[in-house]
Parts: C-alpha cells; sequence; structure tokens
C-alpha cells in the first residue's frame, strides 16, 4: 500500500534553520508537501553523523508538487520560521542558516525571496546560499521524531506500509509527525485524502486509522 499523495510533477527544496526535528515537523503539515526527511548537508566530510556531524549542518528535505505549494511560499515560511538575521555560528556549523538551490531557476527565485523579505523587514538575511552537492540521510531516531514518541500509533502507521521505510518517507507520516506538534489538525488531514488520488480502499483505510488511532 503506498499511503502517499501522488504527483507526476516533483521538486525538492534543501535547506537549514537550526535543529531539524522542528523544521520537519512545520513543513510537514503543509498541502503540496510529499516526503520529508532529515539529514547533514553542507559540509566536505563523507558520511557525517549525529555525533560525528563535522563541517555539516543539521538540513530539512522536502519533495513538494508546485502546482500546489510554490518555491517561493516555501522560501517565504524558510525565513519566517528561524532568525536567520544573526550568527549562528555559536557550535560550529551544527545550526546555521543554508539554503541548497537544487538549479539555477532555484537560486534565482532564493534571491528573489530574499531581498523581498528584506525589504519588507528591513533586516539583512546572513543565510549561506550554495548549490545543492549532497544530502547525507540522518539516522532513523531522528526521522519522523515527534511522531514517535506516540509508539502506539507510530507502530499502527507503519503496519500499512509493506517496509519501514516506505513509512518514514510517506506522506501521512509527514502530516502525522506535524499533527502531534499541532501544525494541522485530523480533520484537516482528512480533508487532504480525496487530492491525493488514493484507491477507494486506501482511503477508506487511512480514515479508519484516523478514527480510531489513539494517540
Amino acid at each position: 500500500m503506498n499511503l502517499n499523495r501522488h504527483s507526476t510533477c516533483i521538486q525538492t527544496a534543501t535547506f537549514s534553520m537550526g535543529c531539524f526535528w522542528g523544521p520537519d515537523s512545520l513543513f510537514g503539515h503543509l498541502p503540496g508537501v510529499i516526503h520529508t526527511r532529515v539529514g547533514y548537508a553542507g559540509g566536505t566530510t563523507t558520511d557525517p553523523t549525529y555525533y560525528l556531524m563535522a563541517d555539516h549542518t543539521e538540513t530539512l528535505e522536502i519533495d513538494f508538487d508546485p502546482e500546489v505549494i510554490s518555491y517561493p511560499t516555501i522560501l517565504t515560511l524558510f525565513w519566517d520560521s528561524h532568525d536567520a538575521v544573526k550568527d549562528r555560528t555559536y557550535k560550529g556549523r551544527q545550526y546555521l542558516s543554508l539554503l541548497f538551490y537544487h538549479d539555477a531557476e532555484q537560486q534565482k527565485v532564493a534571491h528573489q525571496v530574499k531581498q523581498n523579505w528584506e525589504n519588507k523587514n528591513h533586516k539583512k538575511i546572513q543565510t549561506e546560499i550554495q548549490p545543492y552537492t549532497h544530502f547525507y540521510q540522518a539516522e532513523d531516531r531522528h526521522q519522523k521524531y515527534f511522531l514517535k514518541r506516540y509508539p502506539k500509533a507510530h507502530t499502527a502507521i507503519s503496519n500499512l506500509f509493506p517496509t519501514y521505510s516506505d513509512y518514514i518517507d510517506s506522506t501521512i507520516a509527514a502530516r502525522l509527525n506535524s499533527f502531534v506538534r499541532e501544525f494541522v489538525l485530523l480533520a484537516d488531514i482528512k480533508k487532504e485524502l480525496d487530492f491525493w488520488n488514493l484507491t477507494k480502499s486506501e482511503k477508506y483505510i487511512l480514515e479508519d486509522l484516523l478514527d480510531t488511532i489513539h494517540w
């Protein structure tokens, strides 16, 4: 079973804004965001880990449908949701404000949105904007971190998927990780299911789970 919002047009956004647990839950609730994952990027060493991060930064990567949510909208929320105007190097590069562009169009849009934000807020953004090179996915314990605080729900949802990896990377896991942080209501998730192109069977199973799961 593939309980994801299906789309034929997917783009990726990658950015850093402090500890990656919070951004994962913040962006995971947005209609149009299909997958979220946390990891490490921006450094020069290979295969970083949480305790051996070296010069990498905690980073969020999302796949999104630009027909539902635009890249400028994502960037505006990115800059509105953390303090990008102050020096964040107090713990090395772990919590830097970074934005990685995946192509020339994203680079252009990033600078446009940055300029608009600065003009509106009369502040100078310190975010490093650089080309995307590599994203190292973080250890499993960091993926959908807040949802895992509810082990019964966590297990019930994961059992719907053929593999644990499919579950962690699913749209519904991203939404519920946001739900437990009160960024979205279950009622809003149910309404969104109509736009995920699920089969009737998939939709019924997911609605039933959302109605009966104990948090």
